[in-house]
């Protein structure tokens, strides 16, 4: 579990609040009005229909942060373009094509054409960019390549404040990589119970990311290329009956990573000849896999669905040598590559009855077994190109996990419901200081509805985890008194509480509260234990017919507390941590304005993370600063009918981005003696966008 304050944890608060969406009511005298009801996308309407829409677009200043996944991050003109075209025969053939943002890094194109129940054929294409942080420096000649070489002339006393050669030599870097993922899909269905389809999906990443690089007590930031494909293909032929079907499907994944190693001068002096070092990329691997899946439904009040899956992941990458030092004698490679194998085998099983009108049941059963075959071979244990230390062998770990889960849904009457499952999860482990865990889960949920306005739900659950941990079997380079949070023993308690409440057809409004908390309870060193609260409040309201509107608000707060030791005299220290975060966000849709004035729309969403981290050890420990973090957005969009076909789109956004963040901010290139960063400051600015397009609408 990471405790470092994180937006998007706030952000996933509000998304849980989002289903918690009141639902209206109304009474045989209030039914709406369906007289001024129109069907813009009427499926049995031939020809072709649809729109695009096309204009100039304008962004205010750079905001590296604006331009994640959206492509609006630098400063200028940009094209707005987007289009919904579909295409309709009375014979079932038809031709859908879609794409928005189309002038931007962040475009997406999907065109999908065939007949109805007989073939269908798919294309997309979708480009997602990544920015990083701004303003960064490097100091090494081919930052972002395979080779980082230091200026001619480099000379190091030990100390980055008495490099001389360091700040004149630095040079801006931009951080970031663009994604473009290309899909084709098929599907064919017969007269006949057979049906086939293909699908393929290649992905190219390119560009750079951030990754420390160190020479013993010395370490350099570097930019790290990036430039790899996956590509996936499935081919599968089902076959398909009125109370059964099975499908047997095909699937391949293949990895190609061009960045086989990054080599880098080392900025400091050498220690034993240590001047030059290399880190090896991702190697490539592949994985097949057969699956075979299949429902059954025998009469209507039992069903049950399968799937079983075999499958083999590879990986052969020619090893880098454990070391560039020429001044090492170091032993050789017992092998010239991997020769990884890894053996997996899926089985699910699901059935759900319908014993009574008023009781229903599941019972899962799941099966997963990573077997891996990889040879284990001794290699040298060279220390940052410095030290050879022994040697170690790989570890090819291993794992089959079982779990087994009943549940079971009762009716007492149209207002009470009651439902209740049990969980059991056993994991045995290869290579670990534990070789079997079990998790146990057993929760218990209420639904009520007192009055038909008013709906609640309660659920409760208990959590616990157990293991066989032996302490003589953790990693001699591991603490004794390590606990991996993820494996360590662990009591969890959850419940949660939801009300929707519809005030009237027109106003309605929801309330969630969640409450968690977990404890370790054979920590030594590690998560200790944690607690998270989670409250939030939506609002929905329909004003007529012109205009509704939404609002939410989200609260969540997440304490832990971390028990460590200090690495040379064992001395125990206690870390507290407490984040809070803060959502909300407004949408209000207007239709049917005055005049020719078609529609409108505001959103507006805030958010905000605060984070303190406290240390508790014997001596003076000097505060950690609070981590803070400030998001805002808001949207405004309007349109305009010029004529009957055409019409004016207007959009304006305002977003702006602040952090406080003390691992960056104030971390220039030379801060820390022993350690050259690339001077990346957290976001700190308001950027405004201004879009005008011109829309044709096809009849």
């Amino acid at each position: 579990m990471n405790h470092k304050t994180d937006l998007f944890k706030g952000l996933a608060a509000a998304g849980i609040l989002g289903s918690v969406a009141a639902t209206a009511w109304a009474t045989p005298g209030e039914r709406p009005d369906t007289s001024a009801w129109v069907c813009e996308r009427c499926p049995f309407a031939d020809g072709l229909a649809g729109e695009v829409a096309a204009g100039p677009g304008y962004v205010s200043d750079d905001h590296a942060d604006f331009g994640n996944f959206g492509g609006l991050e630098e400063q200028g003109v940009f094209l707005a373009l987007d289009g919904d075209l579909w295409y309709r025969q009375a014979d079932g053939r038809y031709v859908l094509v879609y794409g928005e943002r189309l002038g931007l890094d962040s475009r997406l194109l999907s065109a999908e054409g065939g007949q109805q129940g007989r073939y269908r054929l798919a294309l997309e294409w979708k480009e997602i960019p990544w920015v990083g942080f701004q303003e960064g420096q490097s100091v090494f000649l081919g930052a972002g390549t395979t080779n980082q070489t230091l200026p001619p002339g480099w000379i190091s006393p030990g100390n980055t404040a008495d490099m001389a050669l360091l700040r004149p030599n630095l040079r801006s870097i931009d951080l970031g990589h663009q994604r473009e993922i290309l899909s084709l899909g098929a599907a064919v269905a017969t007269p006949s119970p057979w049906r086939y389809r293909v699908d393929v999906e290649h992905t190219r990443r390119k560009g750079n990311f951030s990754l420390g690089a160190s020479f013993l007590f010395t370490g350099t930031e570097l930019v790290f290329p990036l430039d790899e494909e996956t590509t996936l293909i499935e081919a599968a032929v089902g076959y398909v009956r009125d109370r059964w079907q099975l499908e047997a499907a095909y699937q391949v994944s293949l990895f190609d990573n061009s960045v086989t190693s990054v080599r880098w001068d080392n900025p400091f002096p050498a220690v034993r000849g240590g001047d030059r070092g290399e880190i090896g990329g991702a190697p490539d691997n592949a994985f097949h896999q057969f699956v075979m899946t299949g429902f059954w439904r025998p009469g209507r009040s039992f069903n049950m669905a399968g799937q079983v899956a075999v499958g083999r992941a590879t990986q052969d990458e020619v090893f880098l040598a454990p070391t560039l030092n020429s001044n090492l004698r170091v032993p050789p490679l017992p092998a010239a590559s991997l020769d990884g194998q890894v053996n997996t085998r899926i089985a699910n099983l699901r059935m759900n009855g319908h014993f009574t009108d008023r009781l229903r049941g599941r019972l899962v059963l799941r099966y997963d077994e990573r077997d891996n075959a990889t040879d284990q071979y001794l290699f040298p244990n060279v220390v940052t190109d410095t030290f050879v230390v022994g040697a170690f062998f790989n570890k090819p770990y291993s794992y089959k996990r079982r779990s087994a889960e009943a549940g079971l849904d009762y009716r007492f009457s149209r207002e009470l419901s009651l439902s209740a499952s049990a969980r059991r999860q056993v994991t045995d482990r290869d290579f670990l200081e534990l070789s079997e865990a079990t998790t146990d889960v057993v929760s218990l949920g209420l639904r009520g509805n007192p009055d038909e306005r008013l709906t609640l739900r309660a659920l409760a659950s208990r959590e616990r985890r157990t293991n066989d941990l032996d302490p003589a079997l953790i990693d001699p380079l591991d603490s004794p008194g390590l606990r991996r949070f993820n494996f360590a023993e662990r009591d969890r308690d959850l419940v949660r509480l939801a009300a929707d409440y519809a005030f009237s057809p027109r106003y309605s409004a929801g309330v969630f509260v969640e409450f968690a908390d977990e404890n370790y309870t054979d920590t030594l060193i590690g998560l200790s234990s944690a607690n998270d609260r989670i409250v939030g409040v939506d609002l929905s309201a329909t004003f007529g017919r012109q205009i509704s509107a939404s609002a939410f608000v989200a609260h969540e707060r997440l304490q832990a507390e971390i028990l460590g030791a200090d690495n040379v005299i064992g001395e125990p220290w206690r870390a507290l941590t407490d984040d809070e975060f803060l959502t909300t966000g407004l949408r209000v849709e207007f239709l049917q304005l005055p005049g020719h004035w078609r529609s409108g729309t505001l959103r507006f969403t805030y958010a905000q993370a605060d984070g303190e981290i406290e240390i508790e050890r014997r001596g003076d420990v000097p505060p950690f600063p609070d981590l803070k973090t400030r998001r805002f957005l808001f949207e405004a969009d309007i349109e305009r009918e010029l004529s009957d076909r055409f019409s004016l789109a207007l959009g304006y956004i305002a977003a702006r981005a602040r952090a406080d963040d003390f691992f960056r901010d104030g971390v220039e290139v030379d801060t820390m003696p022993n350690y050259i960063a690339l001077g990346t400051r957290s976001p700190d600015r308001t950027v405004h966008v201004i879009r005008m397009m011109l829309r044709y609408r096809f009849d």
